[in-house]
Protein backbone atom coordinates (compact mmCIF):
# COMPACT_ATOMS: atom_id res chain seq x y z
CA UNK A 1 0.00 0.00 0.00
CA UNK A 2 1.19 3.74 -0.91
CA UNK A 3 0.36 7.37 -0.43
CA UNK A 4 0.86 9.73 -2.60
CA UNK A 5 0.72 13.66 -2.29
CA UNK A 6 0.72 16.77 -4.39
CA UNK A 7 3.89 18.53 -4.41
CA UNK A 8 2.11 21.86 -2.98
CA UNK A 9 -0.48 19.61 -0.91
CA UNK A 10 0.94 22.23 2.47
CA UNK A 11 1.28 25.50 0.82
CA UNK A 12 -0.22 28.32 2.55
CA UNK A 13 -4.06 29.12 1.82
CA UNK A 14 -5.67 32.49 2.54
CA UNK A 15 -9.07 33.75 3.59
CA UNK A 16 -10.72 36.43 4.41
CA UNK A 17 -12.62 36.58 8.08
CA UNK A 18 -16.18 37.95 6.85
CA UNK A 19 -16.87 34.84 4.42
CA UNK A 20 -16.32 34.61 0.74
CA UNK A 21 -16.57 32.17 -1.96
CA UNK A 22 -13.82 29.98 -2.47
CA UNK A 23 -11.74 27.78 -4.83
CA UNK A 24 -9.20 25.49 -4.19
CA UNK A 25 -7.51 22.89 -6.45
CA UNK A 26 -4.37 20.43 -6.20
CA UNK A 27 -3.13 17.40 -8.26
CA UNK A 28 -1.42 14.61 -7.52
CA UNK A 29 0.54 12.42 -10.51
CA UNK A 30 0.68 8.97 -8.54
CA UNK A 31 3.33 6.07 -9.74
CA UNK A 32 0.79 3.28 -9.18
CA UNK A 33 -2.64 1.78 -9.26
CA UNK A 34 -3.38 -0.73 -5.89
CA UNK A 35 -6.19 -1.31 -3.87
CA UNK A 36 -5.28 0.99 -0.55
CA UNK A 37 -3.29 3.42 -2.19
CA UNK A 38 -4.14 6.82 -1.01
CA UNK A 39 -3.84 10.40 -3.10
CA UNK A 40 -3.88 13.56 -1.55
CA UNK A 41 -4.63 16.00 -4.05
CA UNK A 42 -5.38 18.97 -2.19
CA UNK A 43 -5.98 20.71 1.62
CA UNK A 44 -9.34 21.92 2.45
CA UNK A 45 -8.56 25.11 4.80
CA UNK A 46 -10.52 25.21 8.37
CA UNK A 47 -13.38 27.40 7.92
CA UNK A 48 -14.26 26.29 4.49
CA UNK A 49 -18.15 24.92 3.20
CA UNK A 50 -17.29 22.80 1.01
CA UNK A 51 -20.41 22.71 -1.65
CA UNK A 52 -18.82 21.03 -3.99
CA UNK A 53 -15.97 18.46 -5.67
CA UNK A 54 -15.43 17.80 -9.21
CA UNK A 55 -12.24 15.23 -9.84
CA UNK A 56 -10.28 15.75 -13.02
CA UNK A 57 -8.24 12.95 -14.04
CA UNK A 58 -6.60 10.82 -17.02
CA UNK A 59 -7.27 7.61 -17.54
CA UNK A 60 -5.78 5.34 -15.08
CA UNK A 61 -6.55 1.92 -15.68
CA UNK A 62 -5.21 0.88 -19.62
CA UNK A 63 -6.49 -2.57 -19.64
CA UNK A 64 -9.37 -3.52 -22.06
CA UNK A 65 -11.57 -4.46 -19.18
CA UNK A 66 -10.44 -1.97 -16.44
CA UNK A 67 -10.87 -2.54 -12.95
CA UNK A 68 -10.12 0.53 -10.79
CA UNK A 69 -12.50 1.85 -8.16
CA UNK A 70 -11.83 4.35 -5.50
CA UNK A 71 -13.84 6.16 -2.85
CA UNK A 72 -13.29 10.58 -2.06
CA UNK A 73 -13.35 11.90 1.09
CA UNK A 74 -11.13 13.05 3.82
CA UNK A 75 -8.71 13.39 6.94
CA UNK A 76 -7.58 15.58 8.78
CA UNK A 77 -4.51 17.05 8.46
CA UNK A 78 -3.79 16.52 12.66
CA UNK A 79 -5.63 13.64 13.78
CA UNK A 80 -5.52 15.01 17.06
CA UNK A 81 -7.30 18.23 16.54
CA UNK A 82 -10.04 16.55 14.44
CA UNK A 83 -12.46 16.27 12.78
CA UNK A 84 -12.74 11.94 12.51
CA UNK A 85 -11.86 10.80 8.79
CA UNK A 86 -14.74 9.72 6.57
CA UNK A 87 -12.75 8.21 3.56
CA UNK A 88 -15.91 7.96 1.54
CA UNK A 89 -17.61 11.21 2.28
CA UNK A 90 -17.91 12.87 -1.44
CA UNK A 91 -18.28 9.66 -3.24
CA UNK A 92 -18.83 5.84 -1.72
CA UNK A 93 -16.46 2.89 -2.31
CA UNK A 94 -16.36 1.20 -5.63
CA UNK A 95 -16.61 4.45 -8.02
CA UNK A 96 -15.07 3.69 -10.93
CA UNK A 97 -14.40 8.15 -12.19
CA UNK A 98 -10.45 7.33 -12.63
CA UNK A 99 -11.05 4.70 -15.42
CA UNK A 100 -11.50 6.61 -18.09
CA UNK A 101 -10.47 10.37 -18.46
CA UNK A 102 -12.59 12.97 -17.42
CA UNK A 103 -14.04 15.30 -14.89
CA UNK A 104 -16.58 14.45 -12.07
CA UNK A 105 -18.75 15.59 -9.98
CA UNK A 106 -19.46 14.63 -6.91
CA UNK A 107 -22.85 14.52 -5.38
CA UNK A 108 -22.60 15.00 -1.27
CA UNK A 109 -24.62 17.27 1.24
CA UNK A 110 -22.37 20.20 2.24
CA UNK A 111 -20.17 20.32 4.79
CA UNK A 112 -17.84 22.53 6.74
CA UNK A 113 -14.86 21.81 8.47
CA UNK A 114 -13.37 24.03 11.70
CA UNK A 115 -10.16 22.78 11.06
CA UNK A 116 -8.27 22.11 8.01
CA UNK A 117 -8.31 18.69 6.27
CA UNK A 118 -7.11 16.69 3.01
CA UNK A 119 -9.08 15.89 0.74
CA UNK A 120 -8.23 11.83 -0.33
CA UNK A 121 -9.48 9.16 -2.62
CA UNK A 122 -8.61 5.97 -2.18
CA UNK A 123 -8.25 2.96 -4.61
CA UNK A 124 -10.50 0.34 -3.51
CA UNK A 125 -9.80 -2.26 -6.48
CA UNK A 126 -6.94 -2.23 -7.81
CA UNK A 127 -5.93 -1.50 -11.79
CA UNK A 128 -6.39 -4.20 -14.16
CA UNK A 129 -3.40 -2.53 -15.87
CA UNK A 130 -1.97 0.88 -14.59
CA UNK A 131 -1.39 3.94 -16.68
CA UNK A 132 0.57 7.01 -15.39
CA UNK A 133 -1.23 10.17 -15.13
CA UNK A 134 -2.65 12.83 -13.19
CA UNK A 135 -5.75 13.18 -10.32
CA UNK A 136 -6.79 16.71 -9.62
CA UNK A 137 -9.42 17.93 -7.36
CA UNK A 138 -11.24 20.95 -7.53
CA UNK A 139 -13.19 22.00 -4.06
CA UNK A 140 -15.39 24.88 -4.25
CA UNK A 141 -17.46 26.68 -0.87
CA UNK A 142 -17.93 29.40 1.27
CA UNK A 143 -15.07 30.36 3.14
CA UNK A 144 -16.95 31.10 6.26
CA UNK A 145 -14.05 30.95 8.85
CA UNK A 146 -13.63 29.46 12.49
CA UNK A 147 -16.07 29.86 15.25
Amino acid sequence: MATFKANDLNRDRFMGGYGNGWIGFGTVTPAAGTSGDIYYPTLIPAGTMVTDVDIVNDKLDSNAAPALACKVGYVPVNAADGPVAVDDYFAAAGNTLLRNAGRSPLAFQPIKFEKPVYLIVTLTTSAATFASGRVTAIVKGDALGVK
